[in-house]
């Protein structure tokens, strides 16, 4: 096996997998191709190596991800399309983007793998989703011992199933952030200043967390919080009285209906 990986396209993704890859010790070269020189990762994964333009690096590397924009994949694809060779593995993290989509936009029959994970893949093991129409054995064995050396992998059923995890793994991160932002705001508007709310509101959400990992069943972890005829029962009362669940959903539809349609514009 090739010792070399490269990665195209150094956005917040991208910088967050790389530090996922630190945090798990992974040994592999790193080229790392944005055609935007100022978006050059200085990292500490000294295997790193930037390149502003195509190379033919990319011909040496077991896996190519593809960290991009949507409507950048026909661009770059056609530019890398004579660096790949026929034991080339692609791993696309582009929301939307299907495998066949990809499969058009090349040449070559090669392996690919649709994948989706989100920010907190830099702090843990978070889980990364993927799915790969291939039948070759050996393809499908690589793929999964690498993933799984910086994150939980699970496989997908379908395409679809994908597309829904977009919008509520993928984007789940800015939900709680959002959801932290609103507390946040109430600590200020009651005289509370922001160093002190700050620590507060962090405690607030990693203390949650670990009682959710305990009781994972929301009702009865409710029930042992809101007593009946107290604060937290009344200010329950009213978050289900504007229905905010209502509006909580929708959202992430609004965000699932845009991963199936973010071509079609």
């Amino acid at each position: 096996m090739k010792n070399h990986i490269t990665i195209i396209g150094a956005g917040n993704l991208t910088k967050s997998l790389l530090r996922g890859m630190e945090l798990s010790k992974v040994k592999k070269n790193i080229n790392l191709i944005d055609l935007d020189r100022k978006k050059r990762i200085t990292s500490g994964f000294h295997r790193i190596q930037f390149n502003s333009h195509y190379t033919d690096t990319i011909s040496k590397s077991d896996f190519i991800l593809l960290m991009i924009k949507p409507k950048d994949y026909e661009c770059v694809l056609k530019s890398v399309n004579s660096y790949l060779s026929e034991n080339t593995i692609i791993l696309s993290f582009m929301a939307g983007i299907t495998i066949a989509d990809i499969q058009r936009a090349l040449s070559s029959n090669i392996t690919i793998v649709r994948c989706m994970t989100n920010l907190t893949i830099s702090k843990n093991k978070a889980f990364l989703f993927y799915i790969m129409k291939c039948l070759n054995k050996k393809d499908i064995k690589k793929t999964e011992e690498f993933i799984s050396l910086f994150a939980n992998v699970k496989k997908c059923k379908d395409e679809k199933q994908i597309d829904m995890l977009t919008a509520l793994y993928g984007s789940g991160p800015a939900y709680y952030v959002f959801f932290n932002e609103i507390i946040n705001n109430a600590f200020l508007n009651m005289g509370f200043n922001k160093k002190d709310t700050i620590l507060y509101t962090n405690n607030l959400m990693l203390g949650t967390s670990k009682l959710i990992q305990e009781e994972p069943k929301a009702e009865k972890l409710l029930r042992s919080i809101a007593s009946k005829g107290g604060t937290t029962e009344a200010a329950l009362t009213q978050l289900k009285k504007n229905k905010v669940d209502a509006f909580i959903n929708k959202a992430i539809q609004q965000a699932y209906k845009k991963s199936r349609k973010i071509l079609l514009k």
